[in-house]
């Protein structure tokens, strides 16, 4: 681990990501200044099963819709939003 700050972090899972990963919920750190995208792409470096929703999956920061861009904070709760298909 470096020496950079980290930012700590609750993910959510849902659906999908929570059957192909076996849990609901992952504590995750990321270099600050952390941002959706950069929590993403390390998710996705980390967990295949998120690389292959890292293209489609929408973030919730605290219950809200945010663009990857959004700046995540120590303690943020974030949701990963995978499409849900119908018919």
């Amino acid at each position: 681990m470096s020496d950079a700050p980290q930012v700590r972090l609750r993910v959510l899972l849902f659906s999908t990501l929570r059957e192909r990963l076996g849990s609901s919920e992952l504590e995750v750190f990321v270099p600050a200044p952390a941002t959706g995208s950069r929590l993403l792409d390390q998710l996705a470096a980390q967990y295949p099963a998120i690389a292959a929703y890292r293209p489609v999956v929408r973030l919730a920061v605290n219950q809200e819709y945010v663009p990857e861009s959004v700046e995540l904070h120590e303690n943020d709760e974030i949701a990963l939003i995978t499409p849900v298909s119908g018919g």
